[in-house]
């Protein structure tokens, strides 16, 4: 909570998950009130039902209400979206949790368990920029980020570090972060040009650790020749074009095959340099 209301104070937008013991209110419409006019604080909010705003959707049904607060204390205004999970959903969300239990030896409450056939999300960003049909995108989209830092510490080893001198531990991060930038923006061109010539998307995995193999060829061909670099550029293209094709899973999101990410993410970075 304190986090969420730290971004919102400073006008960054937040797409997140709400846990489905969290308490959501809505402002009372008619508040009772003390004899000196100030109004009762346990009339001022209405705590939603859940389990009855549940019960209410069908199958897939996605269905919004604006202007909710959560937490008991110290209520964050925002968006609150609830996504009912299809049958077939559910019933593989029970299995896993029918597991998870039996391994760690715990006991979920009834009402927990009613409680996951739904999704719960939250976000600050207007209804205008992120209708709620594309919260639940959104918000599966942010594994790309996690994948994108599991690459730097494979591949980089950013996370480790040797007790060594300030000067030289300095030296280690500027070099890593040199090696990050020119991994990242030849993959990035690359993947988009594969992308808009072949209709192929690389994996970010397996393009770094590619390309990173590259790094002596692409420093040789640098102090030769403008040529000599666009043949090393051309023969790493079509080696991440043979050997770097993602291997999507079933009915997950991908981040390059959603366009209207992309479309949104200009206006709102113009706006308030706001981000998702």
């Amino acid at each position: 909570m304190k986090d969420l209301h730290q971004m919102n104070e400073e006008g960054a937008y937040y797409i997140s998950r709400l846990k489905l013991n969290t308490r959501i209110y809505l402002r009372n419409p008619n508040p009772e009130y003390q004899k000196n006019g100030k109004v009762k604080k346990k009339s001022e909010y209405i705590q939603l039902d859940m389990e009855e705003i549940m019960n209410q959707l069908k199958p897939g049904q996605t269905y919004e209400i604006s202007d909710v607060y959560i937490s008991q204390h110290q209520k964050l205004p925002t968006r609150v979206i609830f996504h009912r999970l299809t049958e077939e959903q559910t019933r593989k969300r029970r299995e896993s949790q029918a597991l998870k239990e039996k391994k760690k030896g715990i006991v979920m409450k009834e009402r927990s368990k009613r409680l996951s056939a739904m999704n719960v999300y939250i976000t600050n960003a207007p209804s205008d920029d992120v209708p709620m049909e594309y919260v639940h995108n959104l918000y599966s989209l942010c594994w790309q980020i996690e994948l994108l830092f599991k690459t730097w510490k494979s591949f980089f080893e950013i996370d480790h570090c040797k007790e060594i001198k300030k000067e030289r531990l300095e030296c280690h991060l500027y070099g890593q972060l040199i090696a990050i930038l020119l991994c990242s923006s030849t993959m990035f061109q690359m993947r988009q040009l594969l992308l808009n010539k072949k209709k192929r998307e690389i994996s970010e995995y397996r393009a770094i650790y590619i390309i990173k193999d590259y790094f002596l060829l692409l420093f040789q061909a640098i102090n030769k020749s403008t040529q000599e670099l666009s043949k090393v550029l051309f023969r790493l293209f079509d080696l991440l074009q043979k050997n770097g094709r993602k291997s999507h899973r079933y009915e997950k999101k991908q981040s390059l095959i959603n366009y209207w990410v992309l479309s949104i993410s200009i206006p709102c970075a113009k706006r308030k340099q706001r981000n998702f």
